[in-house]
C-alpha cells in the first residue's frame, strides 16, 4: 500500500493527477485491507512454533503446505488489487457524474432564463463604425449568442436583435438597450459590449476581411460562432455556450467554456489551448503547438499536412482520439487509468510499457522523412486512448 501511495504523490507532483482526483485514491486505498501485516506476523509464529523438521517426509510435507499458502496469498493478493481498482473506478465515476450534474443542472437554469419574465419587447439595432483603422476587436456579451464573420465591405457592422424584459414599451426597450450597451472606437480598439441580464442581445458582427492583430470575444451565456477569421491573437471564451469557429488562421488562439463543445474546423494556427469543463472538443487543420484538455468529454485531434510540435491532449471521462500525417517522426507517451490504448501506427519503436489495473501507460518513438518531431503526450483517467495517421497520406 505504501508503493501506491507513494506513486499516487508522486503522479500529483508530476501534475499527472489533481489534488481531489489523489483525495480519491487516497481514500480507496484506505479502505484496502493492509497487506503484509495480516498474512506476515501469523507466518512467522507458525515458524516459532513449528519444531525443526527430523525427516525429509516431515520436510516434505512443510515445503507442499508452504506453496499452497504462497499461492492462496498470491490469489488473494491479485483479488485485493482488482477489488481495488474496481473501487477506485467507481468512485472516480461517481464524483465525476455529481459534478456534471452539477453543472447541467446549473447551466439549465440559465437555459431557461427567457422564461422568468412574462413581459418582453423585441427590437432591432445596428452599429457600424469605419473599420480601415480598425486593428482591435473587444467583444462582451452577457446575455445572447455571438456571431462573427467577414464581409465584402470596409465597414464594421453590428446587428442587435434584443430581446428587453420587464417592459412591454417598444421606446423604453429601445433606451434601455441604448443605456446598457457600449459601442465606440478609440486609437485602433473597436469594443462593443451588454452586460445586462435584464435583456438578451443576439449580435451578428460583420468585419472586413484583413490580419487583425486581436479579436476577442467574450460571452456569460451563449455561444460563440466564428468564421474566415484572420488575427495575431484569439481569445474566445464562454461559459454556458458553443464554441464554434471554421477557417480560422493566426498565430495564437485561447478559447475557454466551461459548459459546452468546442469545434475549430480548417484552421491554420501557430499555437491553440483550448479547454472545455462538460462537452466535446474537435480540432481539425495545421497546428503547431495544440494543448486540448476537456474533462468530461471526447477529444478528437486531427492535425493535417505537416508535423506538429507538441500535442497535449487530457482528459478524465473521455477518449482520446489523435490523427497524425502519415511519415511523420513522432515521440509519444501515451497513459490511461482505468482504460485501454490503441497505436495504428508503422515502423515505431515501444521504449517503456506498463499495464497493470489502475495505471496504463506506453512509451514510443519513431524516425519519419524530415527532420521535423511531433512531441504528443495523451492522458485519460477512465477512457481509453487512439493513435493514428491519415488515410492515403
Amino acid at each position: 500500500m505504501n508503493e501506491e501511495k507513494k506513486r499516487i504523490l508522486e503522479m500529483v507532483q508530476d501534475g499527472k493527477l489533481s489534488a481531489q482526483e489523489a483525495i480519491i485514491l487516497l481514500e480507496a486505498l484506505e479502505g484496502e485491507p493492509t497487506k503484509g501485516s495480516s498474512t506476515s506476523k501469523p507466518k512467522e509464529a507458525e515458524k516459532e512454533s513449528q519444531p525443526q523438521p527430523t525427516t525429509s517426509l516431515q520436510k516434505g510435507t512443510q515445503e507442499e503446505q508452504t506453496s499452497q499458502d504462497d499461492q492462496q496469498t498470491d490469489e488473494k493478493k491479485e483479488k485485493e488489487k482488482t477489488d481495488s481498482a474496481e473501487n477506485i473506478y467507481s468512485q472516480l465515476e461517481s464524483a465525476g457524474e455529481r459534478l456534471f450534474d452539477f453543472v447541467q443542472t446549473t447551466f439549465n437554469k440559465m437555459k431557461d432564463f427567457d422564461f422568468q419574465f412574462n413581459q418582453t419587447v423585441e427590437i432591432p439595432h445596428a452599429f457600424q463604425q469605419a473599420g480601415e483603422q480598425v486593428e482591435r476587436i473587444d467583444i462582451d456579451v452577457a446575455n445572447g449568442p455571438v456571431r462573427i464573420k467577414t464581409w465584402d465591405q470596409s465597414e464594421i457592422r453590428i446587428e442587435c436583435q434584443a430581446k428587453v424584459y420587464r417592459t412591454e414599451d417598444r421606446e423604453e426597450a429601445r433606451t434601455y438597450f441604448l443605456d446598457h450597451s457600449l459601442f465606440k472606437y478609440e486609437n485602433g480598439l473597436l469594443v462593443f459590449g451588454t452586460q445586462s441580464k435584464l435583456m438578451k442581445v443576439e449580435a451578428v458582427i460583420y468585419i472586413p476581411e484583413k490580419m487583425y492583430k486581436k479579436i476577442s470575444v467574450r460571452v456569460f451565456n451563449g455561444g460563440v460562432r466564428g468564421t474566415n477569421l484572420q488575427a495575431e491573437s484569439f481569445v474566445i471564451k464562454t461559459t454556458n455556450g458553443k464554441a464554434d469557429l471554421t477557417n480560422i488562421q493566426g498565430e495564437k488562439l485561447d478559447l475557454d467554456t466551461v459548459n459546452g463543445q468546442v469545434a475549430l474546423v480548417d484552421s491554420q494556427i501557430e499555437k491553440v489551448e483550448a479547454e472545455t469543463v462538460n462537452g466535446t472538443i474537435k480540432a481539425e487543420g495545421v497546428y503547431k503547438d495544440l494543448s486540448l484538455q476537456s474533462l468530461n468529454g471526447n477529444i478528437d485531434c486531427i492535425v493535417t499536412k505537416q508535423a506538429p510540435n507538441i500535442i497535449e491532449t487530457k482528459s478524465v471521462t473521455g477518449n482520446i482520439h489523435v490523427t497524425l500525417p502519415d511519415g511523420i517522426a513522432i515521440d509519444g507517451d501515451v497513459q490511461s487509468n482505468v482504460g485501454n490504448y490503441k497505436l495504428q501506427l508503422n515502423n515505431i519503436d515501444i521504449m517503456h510499457e506498463k499495464n497493470e489495473i489502475i495505471q496504463k501507460q506506453v512509451k514510443f518513438k519513431r524516425t519519419g522523412t524530415d527532420n521535423e518531431k511531433a512531441h504528443l503526450f495523451a492522458n485519460t483517467k477512465t477512457g481509453s486512448v487512439y493513435i493514428q495517421e491519415e488515410e492515403g497520406q
